[in-house]
Parts: structure tokens; C-alpha cells; sequence
């Protein structure tokens, strides 16, 4: 039996390609549904509006493997398709961004790419970022044990903070939006519901008066994890080259890593009350979808794949009996990358470490088997389009396995687990990624996005999952 195949696509790739061309195309692959924004655009002048596609977290440019207006990198005015309901955002000083778009025709193009997928035999699923809002205020951002925020200026993930009233507000009345605007659709998938863990910084995030009140009102120790996060915090800042050694020791020794969060305690409580905060979240989504007359429109949660999920609170068990697909990541690109991030943010505090052995201690605490050679920053980088990734099947398939092994624990089969495969690779790559995914145990696979995808990489697509 045929795995389940998801593609997601940009409505402005619809734009330009036209609905029946991009619709025959994802057909004849196999896909049994599509994803997709609301979002639509048009050709901007060099500078203006968005880079397509975008700038990575540190500015490593990607290219698109499907020309759009006949380029591979170009910028782009973005433009809404919907007026949204002013009264829904009442709670909130926030409100969706961006301009809506001036021709009708543009603005019909989410709804028909829906409709032309149902008059196909195909699902249709939209897809959306509530926690990402725009004009973030201050008291609403981030906050570091130090008491900074993150950089302003963040390509990606510039969230606020999840225990925000004023955040949380916003992204349900985000929700409902969306739900009123695509009441055809099959499904709704949320990414960013979760603590983003692209820069070391990330997994102390956060300690702001809102989690706070929060984690008080769960009935945790707030007192105990701001000390200890702090404490670990503050030890990062201090370490030593055998401090290096025994967390490169972790993954062969793991009562080490017992033994640290034993002296931590209050991290854990931090882990835990993340956790909550996101299933939190799902839960009051599901509510809203559910009053919205949305009851069978299914959930679906993006997230980090393994070990990050950890941090990120993305409790994949804990989420099973809410949503009904969790999708984790696969976004390798990002993988062949977090050494360098994590390692030079840890260099620069501490200046005398070894840039090899913090590398060193890097993959092995995060679970990132590669063959990168030589073991320096300058070999951790965004790939090139054509290059492959550093991580090898075998962890794919390793951290497929534990999300499906959480998800089957927690839901007794009610969830399923969907692979995000990011195309955004070589062609030979692919082939091997497809390959992993439907010979893994999950449930299918959702592909990011048709865009990375030239026709070489479809036609590699629709051999291998038939």
C-alpha cells in the first residue's frame, strides 16, 4: 500500500506557472494533498520587498530549483488576499501585516489552488505561523537570562513569547481567521508553535515576566528554573576543555547527562513547563477550530525533529492526543549549519576553547552524525543548492523512528507521523532521502516545498514512492 504523499506549495508559484500546469505536475507525481499559505506576490525591484527565496538565519542565500518569473533568486512584494475581521484582534494591539492585494484575480488564487486539489481527488491543507507577529513590542519579545532579547533583526522565527497574553491572543484570533477564509480546506497546519532552537541562545528561552506567571499558575518553581537556567547559562559562559570532553562523552555515557540535570533540577522543570506551554497552545487551537465549525478539520504540528524537540517543547507524545498529524522537520540544511552557530556563539564566550573540540562536543550532544572534514566552522554552512548535506540517512531514519515510537506511545495510533522532507538538496540526495522516508516506519511524507523541486527531482519523486 501507497504511503501517504503531501506537497507543500506558494500560491505565487501558482502566479506564475498557472493552476492547471503546477496542479498537473503535482498529480502525476502521486501527491494525495497539498499545503499551503495565503500569502501571494509579484516581482519587486532588487532591494525591495523579500528576497525569494529567503535569507537563511545567518544570510546563507539558497536558490530555487523551479524558476519563478524566469529566476532562481528574486525579490518579491508580498501582498495579503483577505480582508481580516478587525473584531477578532480586539484583545490584541496586533494585527496581520501586509498589504492586500490590489488585483481580485490574485487574491481568488489560495481558494482555487483548494478547490482545484478537491476537483482532483486531492486533500488541501492550509497552513499558518500564529506566534510570528508582526511589530513585536518589547514587553511581549523574548527574554534571556541576561536579560536581552533576540537580535531584532532575525531572518527567521522572530516569534514572541508563547506565554504572552498579547501573543496568545493574537494567534487564536489569527486562527479563527484563517478558519473563516478556508472553510473547504481538509486540514490546518501550524508551524513555529514551539521554542525555536536556531541559535544557542534559543534554549533559554525564556524567562520573562509572562512565563513567570505562567509556570506559577502550573504550579511550578519559578524561583528554582530561573536559577538553575541561569546557572547553566552561566556555566556555558565558564567552560573548560573538560568540560568539552565529558559533554562529547554524553552520547556513549548517558548517566553523565543524568547526572547534570540531577544538579540542574530546575532545567528540567524548564523543559517540562515549555512542554506545557505548547500543548497549551495546540489545546486552545483545537478549541477554536472547534467553534469555528471546524471539529473535523484536521490539526497538524510542524516541528523540530530530535534531540531539538526537546528543547523546543515540541512533546510529541504529549501533543498525540490533541492534534492529528505531527510533521517533524527534516530540514537538514539547518543541521549541516547548527555546529558553526552553537560553536561560535560559545567560542565568543569563551574565547580560549578549541574551535575543533567545540565542534566536537557540538555533534555528539546534538546528534548530528556527519563527515565533515576538516572539523572547523568554515565547513559548517547552508549548503549550496546542488551540494549534499552532511547528515547521513542512518540519523534520518533514527530520528524518524523516535518521533513515531513518542507518537505511537501517546496516542494509541490516533496521531499520525508524517515525515517534512526538505527538497532543497542534490538530486542524488533526494533520491536517498524518498528512499529512507518510505522504507522508515512513518506514515508518509509531507515535501517542502514544490518550488526546490526542478522536474528531475519530481519524476525521481513519483518512481521511487510508487
Amino acid at each position: 500500500m501507497k504511503k501517504f504523499l503531501g506537497i507543500q506549495l506558494s500560491p505565487t508559484i501558482v502566479q506564475y506557472e498557472g493552476l492547471q500546469a503546477v496542479m498537473d505536475r503535482i498529480q502525476d507525481v502521486g501527491a494525495d494533498a497539498v499545503c499551503l499559505g495565503f500569502g501571494i506576490a509579484r516581482p519587486a525591484e532588487p532591494g525591495q520587498g523579500r528576497r525569494e527565496p529567503p535569507l537563511d538565519i545567518d544570510g546563507w542565500e539558497r536558490l530555487l530549483d523551479r524558476p519563478l518569473w524566469g529566476k532562481r533568486e528574486l525579490w518579491l512584494h508580498g501582498y495579503r488576499t483577505h480582508d481580516y475581521d478587525v473584531s477578532l484582534f480586539a484583545d490584541t494591539p496586533y494585527h496581520p501585516g501586509g498589504e492586500l492585494a490590489p488585483e481580485a484575480r490574485d487574491r481568488e488564487v489560495p481558494m482555487a489552488i483548494v478547490a482545484e486539489a478537491h476537483a482532483r481527488g486531492m486533500r488541501a491543507h492550509v497552513q499558518a505561523s500564529p506566534t510570528v507577529v508582526p511589530g513585536l513590542r518589547p514587553e511581549d519579545d523574548i527574554v534571556y537570562p541576561d536579560g536581552s532579547h533576540p537580535d531584532p533583526n532575525r531572518r527567521v522565527a522572530r516569534q514572541g513569547c508563547l506565554n504572552s497574553p498579547a501573543v496568545r491572543a493574537y494567534g487564536l484570533a489569527l486562527v479563527r481567521d484563517t478558519i473563516r477564509h478556508s472553510a473547504n480546506a481538509d486540514g490546518l497546519c501550524l508551524d513555529w508553535v514551539e521554542y525555536t532552537t536556531y541559535t544557542l541562545e534559543d534554549h533559554f528561552a525564556c524567562l520573562c515576566p509572562h512565563c513567570a506567571a505562567a509556570a506559577g499558575a502550573a504550579g511550578y518553581d519559578w524561583e528554582r528554573i530561573r536559577r538553575d537556567v541561569t546557572a547553566m547559562w552561566d556555566r556555558l559562559h565558564n567552560l573548560t576543555s573538560r568540560d568539552l570532553e565529558r559533554a562529547a562523552r554524553i552520547a556513549t555515557r548517558p548517566w553523565e547527562a543524568a547526572e547534570l540535570l540531577q544538579a540542574y533540577p530546575g532545567w528540567l522543570d524548564f523543559l517540562r513547563f515549555k512542554a506545557d506551554t505548547v500543548r497549551g497552545w495546540y489545546a486552545d487551537v483545537r478549541r477554536a477550530m472547534d467553534e469555528e465549525g471546524a471539529s473535523t478539520m484536521e490539526l497538524g504540528a510542524n516541528g523540530w525533529a530530535p534531540p531539538f524537540n526537546r528543547s523546543s517543547g515540541m512533546d510529541y507524545r504529549g501533543l498525540a492526543d490533541i492534534v492529528q498529524t505531527v510533521r517533524p522537520k527534516l530540514f537538514t540544511f539547518h543541521w549541516s549549519a547548527l555546529p558553526r552557530w552553537y560553536g561560535e556563539t560559545l567560542l565568543r564566550w569563551n574565547p580560549a576553547l578549541s574551535e575543533r573540540q567545540l565542534l566536537d562536543a557540538l555533534v555528539a550532544c546534538l546528534d548530528l552524525p556527519d563527515a565533515v572534514s576538516p572539523r572547523s566552522f568554515a565547513s559548517y554552512h547552508i549548503p549550496a543548492p546542488e551540494d549534499d548535506h552532511p547528515a547521513t540517512p542512518e540519523s534520518w531514519r533514527a530520528k524518524l523512528d523516535e518521533v513515531v515510537d513518542q507518537v505511537g506511545a501517546g496516542s494509541g495510533g490516533r496521531c499520525r507521523c508524517y515525515a517534512y522532507a526538505h527538497s532543497y538538496r542534490s538530486e542524488a540526495q533526494w533520491k536517498r532521502m524518498v528512499a529512507v522516508v518510505r522504507d522508515s516506519r512513518v506514515d508518509g511524507m509531507w515535501v517542502q516545498r514544490y518550488e526546490y523541486m526542478n522536474d528531475d527531482k519530481l519524476a525521481a519523486l513519483k518512481g521511487m514512492w510508487r
